[in-house]
């Protein structure tokens, strides 16, 4: 059985992504086999289990309907002219990422929202959009801080610089 959508193309590239997302979550369900105490090990095996999840549900998905909607989709916005923004989105996770033992969670998660909202934004920037997007970005971000920190009760990182 091959992997094609309605208009011919493969969609090699989703479902081998799938696979390896699999491989990943399956080491990370793995890792926590040693975790003694549930609070440890509760997340991420959750996290885990649901991206395989999506993952096998999406090898489903291209097996039986093939991705020519979503290919129709992104018709516009496939090639040269989008890989530096999606260059910049995996560049702005990692710096975000990697920053956060030194800046904590919150001006990382900040920074990461903001810079992600920036090379993902197609659309040109109004008045309007410049006011709201940020706003809305530090209301999820907080929201996201508050409800791990103080709800789930989840040690986030508080960064060198300020403690």
């Amino acid at each position: 059985m091959q992997i094609e959508s309605k208009s011919g193309k493969s969609d090699i590239a989703g479902t081998v992504t799938a696979v390896v997302f699999i491989l990943l979550a399956s080491l990370a369900l793995w890792d926590t086999t040693t975790m003694t105490d549930s609070d440890s090990y509760v997340f991420p095996r959750a996290i885990a289990a649901a991206m395989i999840v999506f993952c096998v549900l999406l090898i489903a998905y291209n097996l039986v309907r093939g991705a020519a909607d979503s290919r129709d989709a992104d018709a516009g916005t496939s090639g040269p002219v989008s890989t530096p923004r999606r260059v910049g989105l995996v560049a702005a996770m990692l710096f975000s990422s990697l920053a956060m033992p030194w800046t904590g969670f919150l001006l990382s998660g900040v920074f990461a929202f903001g810079a992600i909202m920036l090379f993902a934004m197609y659309d040109p920037w109004t008045p309007r959009r410049r006011i709201v997007f940020p706003l809305a970005a530090l209301a999820v971000v907080l929201g996201f801080y508050t409800l791990f920190s103080k709800v789930l009760l989840v040690p986030l990182p508080v960064g060198f610089w300020f403690r």
